[in-house]
């Protein structure tokens, strides 16, 4: 263990306990076994390590690729995956070749870099059904061209307008949402491996090589910010809430447009609940959850960002506690994003109760206005006095907009004009 030389006395159970990671580090395992073996063979391209010793250990770590978590060491007092991966290297060939392993090489530097690796693939991952749910959009918006529905604001009806037209507003903005994801994938694709604590090493190691082998854009420069910063899993965190709120407004507008008062769409069964004790409701509990983990997901930056705060430079175990906000952010928008994107492939809109409902609260009026101002060279203030004055009489005469006469319309003229 790490701690012989320094320590007399093994941790506490406890605190031991209370500052393992073993369990969310699971997820960077593979990771972590692969900058392992990037690092063992730039040391032995290197000649900074035997050869023979280099070849053991890139065997005992080929042989640790194929474990599953399951299969591993995870006791409390190795602390992290990366104690793991060194414990089984040394059983596997010895404390003498095995102890070579982290020679020129930090926990600080290897966790930014796996990170930094999972988080690049769940990122791709992401976009990938991103566009998925935007293909969906799109063929449910060609479907609906012609589809006339009340646009809205203040959610009062204000102009018509196409279900067609609708469904593309959230297209564009997903295409905001992937742009800001691929810049947040940029700045995750810089690799920290070689930075060791943060003030790098007097070995003559090749981080170049090491960076090439896993796969990144270029090395990180500063050694002291490579193991210390996390703004690229802040600025993922949140272009994921970003996303999370787009989402999350079009969830609400399924659920109104669902319900019985606006009556426009038809919520697909599979995606719906009923009550335990009211057999007639259909509870749209997807949307309904989706808004709940928008929550969670800006919680989860603001977590981070509280975390980060007050961190003096380098490195701090309290950065570990950053991680399994950052992979639950990713979690929970991959899995809203799968569902959403089959709820909107079988979302159906009601054409008749979309057009009735867009004859409500007289939604022609702005363009009344316009043809009055082209027709008649009023000034557009007057004609949209005009119309507004138009509006109350067809309010007082309980009158709907098709009720309306040429006649109401002189009235509302003279009282303006």
């Amino acid at each position: 263990m790490h701690r012989d030389g320094r320590f007399e006395k093994s941790m506490d159970p406890d605190a031991a306990k209370y500052s393992a990671s073993l369990k969310e580090d699971l997820r960077i395992f593979k990771a972590v076994v692969q900058i392992n073996k990037a690092h063992v063979k730039m040391l032995k391209k290197e000649k900074i390590i035997d050869e023979k010793d280099a070849d053991q250990i890139l065997n005992a770590l080929s042989k640790l690729e194929k474990k599953t978590p399951s299969e591993l060491d995870l006791r409390p007092e190795l602390e992290d995956i990366h104690m793991v991966v060194e414990e089984y290297v040394k059983n596997e060939t010895g404390e003498e070749t095995g102890g070579k392993l982290h020679t020129a090489k930090s926990r600080n530097d290897q966790v930014a870099t796996a990170v930094r690796m999972v988080l690049k693939k769940d990122i791709l991952k992401i976009e990938e059904l991103i566009l998925e749910t935007i293909e969906e959009l799109k063929k449910l918006a060609d479907k609906n061209v012609d589809t006339i529905m009340p646009g809205y604001t203040h959610l009062q009806v204000a102009e018509p307008t196409t279900f067609a037209h609708y469904l593309l507003s959230y297209i564009q903005t997903l295409f905001r949402d992937l742009e800001r994801l691929e810049e947040a994938y940029k700045q995750t694709d810089q690799c920290p491996l070689g930075a060791c604590a943060f003030a790098g090493t007097s070995f003559p190691i090749n981080r170049k090589t090491t960076s090439e082998l896993l796969g990144f854009r270029e090395v990180m420069r500063n050694t002291m910010d490579a193991v210390s910063s996390r703004d690229f899993a802040l600025q993922t965190m949140s272009a994921l809430s970003i996303l999370m709120t787009n989402l999350s407004r079009f969830s609400e507008e399924i659920i109104l447009w669902g319900s019985a008062e606006f009556d426009m769409i038809e919520i697909p069964d599979e995606f719906s609940s009923t009550s335990s004790i009211m057999p007639q409701k259909k509870n749209p509990v997807i949307p309904e959850l989706e808004r709940a983990k928008c929550g969670r997901i800006v919680g989860n930056l603001t977590g981070g960002l509280n975390i980060m705060k007050n961190l003096p430079q380098a490195y701090n175990l309290g950065l570990q506690e950053l991680t399994p906000l950052l992979w639950d952010s990713i979690d929970q928008a991959k899995s809203t994003l799968n569902v959403m994107k089959k709820l909107i492939a079988k979302l159906e809109p009601k054409p008749k109760n979309m057009q009735r409902n867009a004859k409500e609260g007289f939604p022609t009026a702005t363009e009344l206005a316009n043809i009055i101002v082209k027709q008649t060279d009023t000034p557009f203030r007057k004609a949209h006095q005009i119309v507004g004055q138009l509006s109350a009489i067809a309010s007082e005469k309980n009158k709907s907009t098709q009720d309306l006469t040429i006649e109401d319309l002189r009235e509302a003229s003279k009282k303006i004009l």
